[in-house]
C-alpha cells in the first residue's frame, strides 16, 4: 500500500515561511517596540515624516499629510500635538504603549483638571531610579486624563522638557486634539532604568 509523505506540503510550507519574511519591516518593528502585534498604533508617513498615530485617530490623521501635520501642528480644523520620540522617547513609549492598550488618540483640553488628574495618575507614584518621573497618557489636562491614565516612569528631563516641546502646542480650554508620534522608530523597546537614550536633549520647541 503506497503511504503519504509530507513532500505534497512542501509549496505550502515556503508560502507561508515568505509570507512571514515579507512582513513590512516598519510595521514589524514598531511591534516588537511596543512588545505588540498590530496592538492600536498605525503607521503613517514615510522616513523623517513618519508618525505613528492611535488606531482609533488613524481616520481623523488621514485628512491631511503628515508633513503638514509636523510643519503646520494642525489636520484639517483638528489642532496636532507632536510628541518627538528623539527628544523624550520614553514618554512617547507610554504615549504608544496607552494606544496599544486602547487610551485615546484624540483628547479635549481641560486646562482646570491638571491637578486633580495628576493627583490622581500619579498621586502613588514612586521612583525607581535617581531622576525617575511620572509620566501619564492620557494628560493630566485634558478630559480623559485620570484615574484611568497610563503611567510610566521617565527621565526628569523628559518631563520638564514638555513644558517647552509639548504645551506651547495646546489648544483652547474645551477643543479636541490630535496626538501624533514622530521619529516613532526613536520609541525604546525598554522601559526607563536610569539611561537617558534621547538623540536630541535639547527641550526647545
Amino acid at each position: 500500500m503506497a503511504t503519504k509523505t509530507g513532500i505534497g506540503l512542501l509549496p505550502v510550507v515556503l508560502i507561508l515561511v515568505a509570507a512571514v519574511v515579507f512582513v513590512d519591516p516598519v510595521r514589524e518593528l514598531a511591534g516588537d517596540l511596543l512588545g505588540i502585534e498590530g496592538g492600536g498604533t498605525t503607521l503613517l508617513g514615510e522616513e523623517e515624516s513618519q508618525v505613528m498615530v492611535a488606531g482609533d485617530a488613524e481616520s481623523a490623521a488621514r485628512l491631511c499629510t503628515t508633513v503638514e501635520m509636523i510643519a503646520d501642528r494642525r489636520c484639517g480644523d483638528v489642532r496636532v500635538v507632536v510628541f518627538d520620540a528623539a527628544r523624550i522617547p520614553f514618554i512617547t513609549r507610554n504615549v504608544a504603549s496607552a494606544w496599544a492598550e486602547g487610551k485615546p488618540g484624540v483628547l479635549t483640553m481641560n486646562r482646570s483638571a491638571q491637578g486633580p488628574n495628576r493627583n490622581a495618575a500619579c498621586g502613588r507614584f514612586k521612583k525607581t531610579v535617581p531622576d525617575g518621573s511620572c509620566d501619564e497618557y492620557p494628560m493630566a489636562s485634558t478630559d480623559e486624563g485620570g484615574s484611568n491614565a497610563r503611567t510610566e516612569e521617565v527621565p526628569l528631563r523628559e518631563n520638564r522638557c514638555q513644558g517647552g516641546i509639548v504645551k506651547p502646542q495646546y489648544p483652547e480650554n474645551g477643543a479636541k486634539f490630535l496626538v501624533v508620534i514622530s521619529h516613532p522608530d526613536l520609541i525604546p523597546s525598554k522601559s526607563y532604568t536610569g539611561v537617558d537614550v534621547a538623540e536630541d536633549q535639547t527641550c526647545g520647541n
